[in-house]
This record gives C-alpha cells, sequence and structure tokens, in this order.
C-alpha cells in the first residue's frame, strides 16, 4: 500500500472552502463533549459509533457498481453534511478511505475530543455503508491510530 502523505495545507485548504460554523456545529460539540466525558471512553466511542451507523441507515447509498461511484455516492452525502471528502484505495488485501476536511471544531473547543467523536461516527457510518453495497459482516472496518496529518485513514480488512 502506498504511503499517504496528507499535509496540513491540504486539510486548510477544504477547511477554507466549509462556510462558518453553525448552530447546529456547537451543539453537536455539547453533545459529544457530554457523550464521551459522561461515560467510560470505549461506551463512548461504541455510542457515537452506533449514531453513525444509524445515520448511515437514514442516509443510504444508492448500489454502486464500481468503487469510483461508491466514492462518489459517499461524497455527495459528506457534501451534504459539508463534512468534507473522501477518497477510497484499493488492494487485493483491503480498502483504505481517506477522510480530508472534516469540520472544525467549535471556536477550537476539545480539537482532540472532536476528533475522536468524529471518527467514531465516521467508523460506523463508513461500516454500514460499505455492508450495505454487499459487504461482510464479519469484516471490520477501523480507523488507522497512526493516521497521517490532516488525514482520517480507516481500513477494510479482514483480521482487523
Amino acid at each position: 500500500m502506498q504511503e499517504h502523505r496528507y499535509t496540513q495545507l491540504e486539510q486548510e485548504y477544504y477547511r477554507h472552502r466549509q462556510q462558518a460554523i453553525s448552530g447546529w456545529q456547537v451543539l453537536t460539540q455539547a453533545l459529544f463533549s457530554g457523550i464521551l466525558s459522561s461515560s467510560d471512553d470505549e461506551d463512548g466511542r461504541r455510542f457515537l459509533n452506533l449514531v453513525g451507523k444509524n445515520l448511515a441507515g437514514q442516509h443510504p447509498l444508492p448500489f454502486s457498481r464500481s468503487l469510483g461511484e461508491l466514492e462518489d455516492n459517499m461524497n455527495a452525502i459528506l457534501g451534504r453534511f459539508d463534512w468534507g471528502v473522501l477518497t477510497i484505495e484499493a488492494s487485493q488485501q483491503q480498502l483504505t478511505l481517506v477522510h480530508l476536511a472534516w469540520p472544525p471544531s467549535p471556536q477550537g473547543q476539545d480539537d482532540e475530543l472532536w476528533r475522536v467523536a468524529l471518527i467514531s461516527l465516521l467508523e460506523g457510518m463508513y461500516a454500514e455503508w460499505l455492508l450495505s453495497q454487499g459487504g461482510h459482516p464479519t469484516v471490520p472496518l477501523r480507523w488507522v491510530n497512526n493516521s497521517a496529518e490532516g488525514a482520517f485513514i480507516f481500513r477494510y480488512q479482514n483480521g482487523l
């Protein structure tokens, strides 16, 4: 698999394209903070993962005939949410989903908590979308903890 090198400059480019922070984003930050600070860390992440799966169910993808079409369909929904952009890279062993330009935390508050919450939510949403496209229920999608700066990287691979 090729090495990912996503710079902070690329991340900032996409972020500047996004609109001003809405009241919904402030509310979401408060919810994320409440969920992750009032529960065990793993329980909070599992809950947000479930929220992501539910969100994917409420915004299903049309059937995709190719990897490019799958990427386009996912990006169409991410674009409606103003949640950034996704690229999908395939190898014989895995799919790698690279998410760039996620929404920034309101006023830079709790940046790390915001990242953890978004990662958990996106992980659930992407896993559910892949399952709906014919993915196998026992093949996990996981966030790669050592993701490149400026990107959330998820791996869909048997044996994770």
